[in-house]
């Protein structure tokens, strides 16, 4: 019976030391790739791609009339960089996914969907459709997605995704994805990821860009994005931060949220704000 898998885990990550020493395989991915392997992962499979038209899935994805359709992508053109590894025996995926996850959130980076289980669909629709290599294709109850923006010069966009086959084998495989040109429009959690965050981290900060001027595009679909959250979760309680908490508190409170729900926090940081779960 497949394990059930722990979103703290997955998100927060583990205290593995990356490895010193990696295989003769892992010696040969580019230098570009930004995720350290898996100590004594096996490549199972590299592909380089330069100038191609790619889409980024941040949402669900599922089969219609045998078309692909991803509720939410990133669509441009760009370079792709993929690699799976073959997880050495003894490991799960949940270490796996952690182990790539926590060097992904120890950079500047916007997270933008994630997944577990049978929330994430079809694996053979992941798998076969959207990586394009069959060898992932699993249970639907044992993978798991994740995709963040990285905002550093170059902007890249990278997605994990794991899964522990039917006969036990472990995989990971990360999509490395470079803009020709830096994706420019505003992109943001889902409302079941941006909770994901709060309740596995036990907190989550706001853009300070974003929160400027709360009057403004980027600002309202924050505010709509929280207040979705929250009503999705109503015992969720969260002290907010900044200099800007009373008017964010204001504006949750106008959108319905109970006043209750939500404590002011301390002045900082001065711009934007930091929520933390009580």
């Amino acid at each position: 019976m497949p394990s059930r898998r722990r979103p703290a885990l997955l998100l927060m990550g583990l205290s593995f030391a990356l490895a010193s020493a990696v295989s003769q395989a892992a010696d040969a991915l580019p230098d570009e790739l930004l995720i350290q392997p898996f100590p004594r992962a096996e490549v199972a499979r590299l592909n380089i791609e330069e100038s191609i038209d790619h889409g980024v899935a941040i949402g669900s994805v599922r089969r219609i009339n045998n078309k692909l359709r991803a509720e939410r992508e990133v669509r441009t053109i760009g370079d792709l960089l993929q690699v799976s590894w073959l997880i050495p025996t003894g490991h799960d995926s949940d270490e796996a996914f952690a182990h790539a996850t926590k060097q992904l959130l120890g950079r500047e980076t916007t997270m933008l969907y994630f997944c577990e289980g049978r929330e994430c669909g079809s694996s053979s629709t992941w798998a076969s459709q959207v990586i394009g290599f069959s060898r992932l294709y699993g249970p639907d109850d044992n993978q798991a997605y994740l995709a963040v923006r990285v905002d550093e010069e170059p902007q890249r966009f990278v997605s994990l995704y794991s899964i522990t086959r039917g006969n036990r084998q472990v995989y990971l495989h990360v999509d490395q994805f470079t803009p020709d040109e830096a994706v420019e429009r505003p992109l943001y959690p889902t409302p079941a990821t941006l909770l994901k965050v709060i309740n596995a981290e036990g907190q989550f900060s706001v853009p300070a860009a974003d929160l400027e001027d709360l009057d403004a595009d980027a600002a309202e679909s924050w505010l709509d994005l929280l207040n979705r959250a929250l009503r999705t979760d109503t015992r969720l309680r969260v002290v907010i931060h900044g200099a800007q908490a009373p008017a964010v508190i204001q504006a949750l409170a106008d959108r319905g949220i109970r006043k209750q729900r939500l404590e002011t926090g301390d002045a900082t940081p001065e711009t934007g704000v930091r929520i933390v779960k009580i």
